[in-house]
């Protein structure tokens, strides 16, 4: 299988830009901090965000499926092939199991049948799709995250300005609830977690790697994303993104070189020497106790007041009760998935495809760290990964988890490129 590769002669005739490369940030933009910015920026000026969401998912799918026919037929290296072979395979399989449930034998289930449709193909399949078939060329990287960082940005900020720690309902008015939203649900607080997360993340790479015309200007814009994405990340006191970017620093700190190592604890430091006032800060002006929830019970005491565990056992228990294929797309007691797309997949396909699901995002994840380990380019795009695998086994589904399967097409179009040429590697 041939690598799609480019020569030192084309380099910078690969650095421009064509419809299929606008086509494709469009669909980057909109998959990753468009959906963000859309709820922070209609609750600003007072508008529902439903139906704007819905006409931009709309946008989004038909650019996605542009992409899939323009860019089906290019070259790919076996690593990214082997991965959408994977994708498809189960994907396959998983629009049988809603099909199953919504048109040909209709299952108790929490939403509208064609929500499952709408979310798993427009919201997840196709934006994975275009993302992977279109290889991503080294030169435009810079470009891509240029644009995608700027975004995720003016996301925080617009969330910063419109985030809430409050709600309103009849029966008790406006209450606090210990945790930063947009609105009642435009934003809830583990989606702000994760944007604030992403930012954070998304700053401190850039701080380590992204140096195409770097000056003060951008270095204090940087900083400043930073902060504002750690300030969300804690105001919306969910443990889930706050996990994920453990797990990122993680990742960080053990596919990079020495240098960027002592940056990262440089980082971590001031991080956790931060935390202790911030923490106090909200506690004491927005009512958001992250001490408390955080560290203040125990394990098995948090288990004990969350649905988590019970879920997860229904789950089981469906899986087991129907081991080869699956038994139900949601659980049809609670009317709920499990939020844990592992559990999910086996609950959800059976024992093959779930099988088929683990080998998938562990390949993702051997890529994602190649890229990371030898490409600074592209590390920006493993670290999204990174962030979003973990948090799915904390909350989200198969069908609804768009962050999740956009970065798995991100990885498979940079897996794309020969990173043995000396050009792409970390310096």
């Amino acid at each position: 299988m041939r690598v799609a590769t480019y020569s030192d002669a084309g380099r910078s005739a690969a650095g421009i830009m064509h419809m299929r490369d606008y086509i494709y940030l469009a669909v980057l933009l909109i998959s990753f901090p468009g959906y963000p910015m859309i709820a922070a920026g209609a609750n600003l000026i007072g508008i529902e965000s439903t139906t704007v969401s819905l006409v931009v998912r709309t946008v989004n799918a038909a650019l996605a499926a542009a992409l899939v026919l323009s860019c089906y037929n290019r070259p790919r290296s076996l690593s990214s092939n082997l991965v959408i072979l994977l994708c498809l395979v189960f994907w396959a399989f998983y629009l049988f199991r809603i099909f199953l449930d919504t048109i040909y034998a209709p299952a108790p289930l929490g939403q509208d049948l064609s929500y499952y449709w709408i979310w798993a193909v427009g919201g997840s399949l196709l934006p994975m799709l275009g993302l992977a078939l279109k290889p991503c060329r080294p030169e435009q990287a810079d470009q891509y995250f240029r644009w995608f960082y700027l975004a995720t940005l003016f996301a925080g900020l617009l969330a910063l300005l419109s985030a809430t720690g409050s709600m309103e309902s009849d029966l008790y008015g406006v209450y606090a609830t210990g945790r930063m939203r947009i609105s009642d649900n435009r934003l809830n607080p583990i989606a702000l977690g994760h944007l604030g997360a992403m930012l954070a993340l998304q700053s401190i790479w850039a701080l380590l790697f992204f140096r195409t015309r770097r000056n003060i200007i951008q270095i204090v814009s940087t900083l400043i994303g930073l902060c504002i994405g750690f300030y969300i990340l804690l105001a919306a006191n969910s443990r889930g993104p706050i996990l994920a970017f453990a797990a990122c620093m993680i990742f960080i700190i053990l596919y990079t070189n020495l240098r960027h190592k002592i940056f990262i604890f440089s980082i971590a430091g001031i991080v956790i020497l931060t935390f202790v006032p911030l923490a106090d800060y909200l506690e004491q002006t927005q009512n958001i106790p992250v001490f408390s929830r955080l560290f203040g019970t125990s394990l098995s005491e948090n288990a004990e007041q969350s649905m988590r565990p019970y879920l997860y056992n229904r789950a089981i228990t469906i899986f087991v009760e129907n081991p080869w294929f699956g038994g139900a797309l949601e659980d049809p007691l609670v009317l709920s998935y499990p939020h844990n797309v592992i559990i999910e997949s086996f609950m959800a396909t059976g024992v093959l495809f779930g099988i088929v699901f683990l080998c998938l995002i562990f390949l993702a994840f051997w890529i994602s760290s190649n890229l990371l380990n030898r490409s600074y380019r592209f590390g920006w795009i493993s670290i999204l990964y990174i962030q979003y695998i973990v948090g799915a086994q904390f909350s989200g589904s198969l069908y609804g988890s768009t962050y999740l399967w956009c970065a798995i097409g991100l990885i498979m179009s940079a897996s794309n490129i020969n990173l043995r040429e000396k050009r792409y590697r970390i310096k």
